[in-house]
């Protein structure tokens, strides 16, 4: 019997804000199923007490994480132990899974997003992911308890195998699979009224077309070959640069004003829904370079709003999400992307990409991932 799921999330500071969206989609999932769903996390009570010092911050934030939260835990299940409540645990986030020592394993599911920093954090140099001291200490304490879960969930096969490579616990009756990120609902095309009204305060877009790029500034993401991109086409293509994310770096900020494309970049800080559904609904294509992914979310988004894709060629970027409906090129190489870009041009071809992109988005099913969970969990 399963009558409620705990969503354990993430800790607000960390701004970690793609985990947020995964833990609201799994929640609004549970709750279409039928399952009372609600959701705990570490709150903000230490690191308040260190007077906006960004060192003593840090440590305040571990002690809120890693000794305040796992005391509250226990005390959760506790509760719902003695009141014999039919309970079962969801961390969404596999870089919480210390936590899985304190909740039962066998009613605990974790999803691993990727094994990007744990690798990084282990001396693999293909991740383009950077780990401090204390950062490879916190990524083995991380793999560690990561291997101890009796059920996992992978949001790609490319994930789970890396996964399994480094799994130091390795043990038959685990329940490991590969269930694919959703594409969420709210990723349809919108009209173009409704495109205009989203867009209006957005001036330098009007009348332009426009390449997207949706994501963080990490380095992996790769901004830096769209800057590049972007010189190549300025004599060309009278189109806008938008970069929609957190805040551009300072040497991405200076690659910019040294190839005096100002006036051909727009940057979108922390864009709302209503802003990346009507930017994906009107650009000419969403181009997503990045280096290392664990799956590549804004692939699919981009494909559902009916934007045309050129991503990396390499996995799970390549097959396993893009399929047969994304372009693909070499990350280090800006000319092989605008040469991608460039078959745009042609009308009837770009409409059979968003047409494949249309088809391939619908292989992450909203009900369908959602329903491989709740059997995960009832497993």
């Amino acid at each position: 019997m399963m009558s409620q799921i705990i969503l354990i999330g993430n800790y607000k500071p960390d701004k970690q804000f793609s985990m947020q969206i995964f833990e609201s989609l799994m929640s609004e999932g549970y709750s279409k199923s039928k399952i009372n769903v609600s959701a705990i996390r570490p709150r903000e009570i230490f690191r308040k007490l260190s007077f906006n010092k960004p060192s003593l911050e840090k440590w305040l934030a571990y002690v809120d994480k890693f000794f305040v939260f796992p005391i509250e835990l226990l005390s959760f299940r506790s509760i719902n132990f003695v009141l014999r409540r039919p309970v079962n645990y969801h961390i969404c986030d596999h870089s919480n899974a210390f936590y899985l020592y304190f909740l039962p394993k066998n009613k605990t599911i974790i999803t691993c997003h990727d094994v990007l920093a744990i690798r990084a954090g282990l001396g693999f140099a293909d991740t383009y992911c950077y780990a401090t001291k204390s950062g490879q200490v916190l990524q083995r304490i991380i793999l560690n308890a990561l291997c101890t879960a009796k059920k996992l969930a992978t949001v790609s096969e490319f994930t789970l195998n890396q996964l399994l490579e480094i799994d130091n616990k390795p043990d038959r009756n685990k329940k490991w699979i590969t269930i694919h990120n959703a594409v969420s609902e709210k990723f349809l095309p919108l009209p173009e009224d409704k495109i205009q009204e989203v867009l209006k305060k957005y001036q330098q877009l009007k009348g332009k077309e426009i390449i997207l790029h949706v994501g963080s500034d990490l380095e992996r993401k790769n901004r830096k070959l769209l800057v590049n991109m972007m010189y190549e086409l300025q004599n060309d293509w009278n189109g806008i640069l938008v970069l929609a994310g957190e805040k551009l770096n300072a040497e991405l900020q200076e690659l910019i004003q040294k190839l005096e494309i100002s006036n051909r970049v727009l940057h979108i800080q922390n864009p709302s829904d209503d802003e990346i559904v009507a930017l994906y609904s009107i650009s000419k294509a969403m181009i997503f370079p990045s280096y290392s992914e664990g799956f590549g979310w804004p692939i699919i988004e981009a494909q559902a709003c009916g934007s045309p894709v050129i991503t990396t060629n390499k996995a799970p970027m390549m097959d396993e999400v893009g399929g047969n409906a994304a372009l693909y090129a070499d990350p280090d190489d800006p000319t092989a992307f605008v040469m991608q870009f460039r078959k745009f041009e042609d009308k009837k071809f770009r409409d059979e990409i968003i047409q494949k992109g249309y088809k391939n988005a619908k292989r992450f099913d909203f009900d369908n991932t959602i329903r491989q969970y709740v059997e995960l969990i009832k497993n």
